[in-house]
């Protein structure tokens, strides 16, 4: 699907003198990873798009756009060797200079930042298109199974953490987990599973009331699915051990925050989870009734329910 014709209209700034050759094995694995990200039904669709079909030109064009910057991402770092029967050398052609450090770091994060919006316009795109090869295909309802599925909307619930795609997708375990071990449980196993069989479905219809019951459930993840991830962030974990990064670019030098900011922070998110929270319990609590979320309104607001105590173990704060 992509061609060294498609790859220069993406990126502009390639020299037009890059052979095919230079870049096809980085093509052929940008389409392998795109693939693997939208499932191979969505991506035998979109290879099969033609480009003369003016209602899909954009999703077309977006699709390129991924592909071929995560394509230049792939290449980018080996464009500065080469390597023959000499060794490894460095090219530099007549009336040339190389480029500094911070040039080429201050390069590559920008081509990675391409890479993520490129790919969240293409998930807005599709959201739009919603073509049945993507509404009946099972990599749809791995997407749809997260009450947060990308990175923009993680992005406006939580809006310090930006719309960074590399960053939600190492989220993603942690939201699951949080939306099973803590909203599931908050709304009742019942009300959560009626709430997902209509969020699961090509046209979801929800009434008024479960619409905001999802946008407060989906405030409470994202702020608790962050407080959970927190203390993983800043650390990497290998065949070396366990360290913790910092990126030296050679134009500005990022450190982790000291011990005490770091601490606060997961805090305030800790707080403002369990606030947002509260308004799932309260909203619950006024909204609930024998016939809308029955099974939370049995369990709690019926005479004689027992409401289990707060379990506040492995809790950072103090109840006094």
């Amino acid at each position: 699907m992509l061609t060294q014709d498609i790859l220069k209209a993406q990126l502009g700034t390639l020299q037009s003198s890059m052979s095919e050759v230079t870049v096809k094995p980085f093509m052929q694995h940008a389409e392998r990873w795109f693939a693997d990200e939208v499932g191979t039904d969505l991506w035998t669709y979109l290879k099969a798009l033609p480009p003369t079909d003016a209602a899909q030109a954009e999703l077309l064009r977006l699709t390129q756009s991924c592909l071929a910057w995560q394509c230049y991402s792939l290449a980018f770092p080996h464009q500065k060797f080469r390597v023959g029967d000499l060794g490894m050398m460095k090219a530099s052609p007549q009336n040339a200079i190389a480029v500094t450090k911070w040039e080429y770091a201050d390069s590559r994060d920008a081509n990675l930042s391409m890479l993520d919006l490129s790919l969240e316009y293409f998930w807005r795109e599709l959201e739009i298109q919603r073509p049945a090869a993507w509404t009946a295909s099972s990599a749809y309802q791995e997407r749809q199974r997260h009450l947060i599925r990308s990175a923009a909307e993680f992005g406006s619930l939580l809006p310090i953490a930006g719309r960074n795609y590399r960053f939600f997708q190492k989220l993603l375990p942690h939201l699951a987990d949080v939306e099973n071990d803590i909203i599931r449980v908050t709304l009742t196993t019942q009300v959560y599973k009626d709430l997902m069989q209509k969020w699961l479905a090509p046209e979801p219809a929800f009434s008024f009331e479960e619409e905001m019951l999802l946008t407060h459930c989906r405030k409470a993840l994202a702020y608790l699915g962050t407080y959970e991830a927190w203390p993983y962030l800043p650390l990497s974990l290998n065949e070396t051990g366990i360290s913790e990064r910092r990126d030296k670019s050679g134009m500005l030098e990022e450190v982790a925050a000291d011990g005490n900011l770091r601490q606060s922070m997961r805090q305030q998110l800790y707080n403002d989870g369990q606030k947002r929270l509260a308004q799932v319990r309260s909203f619950l609590d006024e909204t609930a009734t024998s016939t809308l979320f029955s099974s939370y309104y049995q369990q709690n607001l019926v005479a004689g329910a027992v409401i289990p105590d707060d379990d506040f173990t492995n809790k950072p704060h103090v109840i006094l």
